[in-house]
């Protein structure tokens, strides 16, 4: 996490379909994170186990719950261990960082802390909103990249 944070804030990572049976790897403020579905609705960890930091994104989601692919180590949607495979007995307070997630209007939302209010989208209300996904990749450098995309006067080429 960054030195110097403002206030908890809501930041949009992801649109509510990308979130399916699979776990999904996204990286907020510099950190891996896992989304999934838990039994509670969109669920946001800290991608690493704490048993041998294996990243739990490479792992699955059974009964709303992640599940790390190494020694099959289960995670609720807070962050608690709820079954370790072999463990008899009380079960260990192992916990998994957990980020605060939202869904609004298709879109999910996360936070490192509690923000007052939800996420800004107010002023799309009422109106008809047109989302459209436009993913392509190219073979240039970032400065090519930028200067040909503000050379508006070639780009029709």
């Amino acid at each position: 996490m960054s030195e110097g944070r403002r206030d908890a804030y809501w930041q949009a990572v992801a649109l509510s379909a990308d979130i399916g049976k699979r776990p999904k790897r996204i990286l907020f403020d510099g950190e891996p994170l896992v989304l999934f579905r838990s039994t509670q609705g969109v669920a946001a960890l800290f991608d690493r186990c704490p048993h041998r930091l294996v990243e739990l994104s490479t792992g699955k989601v059974v009964g709303g719950e992640i599940e790390c692919p190494y020694h099959g180590w289960r995670y609720d949607g807070e962050g608690r261990c709820t079954a370790i495979p072999g463990h008899v007995g009380a079960m260990p307070h192992y916990r998994v960082r957990r980020y605060a997630a939202i869904e609004r209007d298709g879109v999910v939302f996360i936070s490192s802390g509690t923000p007052k209010d939800e996420p800004y989208l107010h002023c799309m209300q009422g109106k008809d909103i047109i989302l459209r996904r436009v993913r392509s990749s190219t073979q240039s450098t970032v400065i090519d990249a930028a200067e040909n995309i503000l050379d508006a006067t070639h780009t029709h080429f």
